[in-house]
């Protein structure tokens, strides 16, 4: 007998270090994903810009015009134009249109040199997009003042990495995520769980008002920590109208209204409860994804059922590992109750989860091309490994193997929580990948060029060429750009028809050749997908120079 005891624990041994060998591998990817460099996305996407990004104007403009992919919120926003000595150029207020897509600044007559347009929106899903880019009035952009470098210029994002910030934002939202899915969730086992031992109660109702506590806190922190990057450089006038002119500001105040009554009137009546819990649940659906994507109704509603699962599935589990502590009886009677709320909830969230993919995503590749969809890939596998998990624990729930139970809560409970932390990371991010205005330069011996495509969305574009020659052998005697769509090599490449632009300003002293500037604007890039740029360059003795570049359009 003692000789099957000992075999029997060395099996066991055996089972839990395999897990904890699975679980440090998760952990492992989990870093890598997080540490990959990779801008720290926003919602809200610039589809076209006038003038574009990097745009050489021969005249000035009349207004800056941005328009957007989606409605953005009325309140916080603004464009800025500075010169090269970063002086506003204009004290006008930029204008939003009613449809909250565009925005409009309208510009004195402005002087030949270099301009910065800087602006700042809060999207319709509550998170806040800063970018810079430069364009030229009567000359090129070739010297760039100093002063005027990279780390001004940001991409459409919150940054052009991860920085400390980012890393509070992460943090702030993923411990609120943590407490709102806990607390909600455990609010509805109190009511349903069937738990009569007065020690028990007693324990529970310790642990119920810190996790109160703690998901009070855990939103103050969070809308604290994300006021900064709502509000920008505007200071207490943008403070003010971000909680009295913004969808934002007021789900905020609702949400923290809400969490402060839940003090006053929480298990006094089970309607009461039920209605607490579904509009925390409300609320937070109206500050995320599913306030940005259409329809909304239907993927608010869809939101709402997720966050119910997600909390009956995490709070369940923190119950039964609390009772497994306190009263081994007490959660042994629970189990059952809780694997099979467990279950169905984990089926609601595959089943929603994949709804919400396929209404975010035009395509749903797009997986593995945003850090989105990689930290999504990543959630999708732990919980395959939730499902395994659960099934041994009512495996030897029925076997009466209470001994592994324990270590099977415990294991499920690093993936819940690995599980929170990403959610509470890519609910920040973007799921649609974004397109980057295009630059692309190549240097030659005896030609250089330039290739730019701004935005570099599907639809109207400005194309421009620059090509740089020796000075004897004078202006190109061709220069031709032409697009072709790679996944339909049947259909004739797309040729963009290039005029030369008389912004040329003679001999550039970085290169010592003259520079000449070929523009176009169209729709040259009807649809996303695949293409090559294909851009030939031919100088007056006949000779050419043939250019080809892969660039993906989403």
């Amino acid at each position: 007998m003692l000789s099957v005891w000992i075999k029997d624990l060395g099996k066991q041994a055996v089972y839990v270090q395999r897990w904890k060998g699975l679980l440090l591998i998760s952990l492992f990817v989990f870093t890598l994903l997080l540490g990959i460099p990779q801008n720290v996305g926003a919602h809200a996407g610039l589809l076209e810009s006038v003038p574009p990004a990097n745009a050489e104007l021969d005249q000035s403009p009349a207004q800056i015009a941005l328009i957007f992919n989606e409605r953005l919120e009325e309140g916080v926003f603004w464009i800025r134009v500075m010169d090269t000595n970063k002086k506003q150029v204009t004290a006008n207020k930029a204008q939003i249109n009613l449809e909250r897509t565009k925005l409009t600044l309208d510009l004195p007559k402005l002087g030949q040199g270099n301009y910065l347009v800087s602006y700042h929106v809060i999207s319709s899903d509550g998170h806040p997009v800063d970018s810079t880019y430069l364009f030229a009035v009567g000359q090129t952009l070739s010297n760039v003042q100093a002063g005027t470098t990279d780390e001004h210029l940001h991409n459409q994002g919150l940054s052009t990495g991860v920085k400390f910030t980012d890393i509070i934002h992460f943090v702030s939202r993923v411990i609120y995520y943590a407490f709102m899915l806990a607390f909600t969730g455990w609010v509805l086992w109190l009511r349903f769980s069937g738990i009569k031992g007065e020690n028990t109660s007693s324990a529970l109702q310790g642990w119920t008002l810190q996790l109160q506590r703690g998901f009070v806190v855990a939103f103050i922190f969070m809308m604290f920590t994300h006021l900064f990057a709502m509000v920008g450089d505007g200071g207490s006038e943008a403070l003010a109208m971000l909680f009295t002119h913004t969808s934002i500001g007021y789900v905020w105040m609702a949400s923290l209204v809400l969490s402060l009554l839940g003090f006053v009137v929480l298990f006094r009546s089970l309607l009461v409860d039920l209605l607490w819990v579904v509009f925390i649940w409300f609320f937070k659906s109206l500050n995320g994804h599913a306030a940005a994507f259409e329809p909304v109704n239907q993927t608010i509603l869809l939101d709402v059922v997720h966050l119910a699962a997600a909390s009956l599935w995490i709070a369940g589990l923190l119950m039964l590992l609390v009772l497994w502590k306190r009263s081994r009886d007490e959660a042994i009677a629970l189990f059952p109750r809780v694997s099979g709320v467990a279950l169905a909830s984990l089926a609601i969230l595959v089943i929603s989860g994949v709804f919400s993919v396929f209404i975010m995503l035009p395509d749903v590749f797009y997986v593995v091309e945003t850090q989105w969809g990689k930290l999504l890939l990543f959630k999708s596998a732990l919980v395959l490994l939730v499902i395994v998990t659960g099934s041994l624990l009512r495996f030897y729930h029925r076997r009466n193997g209470y001994s592994k139970i324990g270590s099977l809560l415990k294991i499920d409970a690093v993936l819940a929580m690995l599980i929170v932390a990403i959610v509470g990371i890519f609910t920040y991010l973007t799921p649609l990948p974004t397109n980057e205005p295009l630059s692309w330069h190549v240097m030659g011996e005896k030609i250089h060029m330039t290739a730019q495509i701004s935005p570099n969305n599907p639809g109207v574009n400005d194309f421009t060429v620059k090509i740089w020659l020796p000075e004897e052998l004078g202006k190109p005697k061709q220069v031709l750009l032409k697009l072709q769509d790679m996944r339909s090599p049947e259909i004739a490449p797309l040729e963009v028809p290039l005029k030369l632009s008389e912004n040329n300003n003679g001999l550039e002293e970085t290169y010592g050749m003259k520079q000449y500037t070929y523009k176009s604007r169209g729709a040259y890039l009807p649809y996303a997908g695949y293409w090559k740029l294909e851009v030939r360059a031919m100088n007056s003795n006949d000779d050419e120079t043939v250019y080809e570049k892969e660039i993906r359009v989403f």
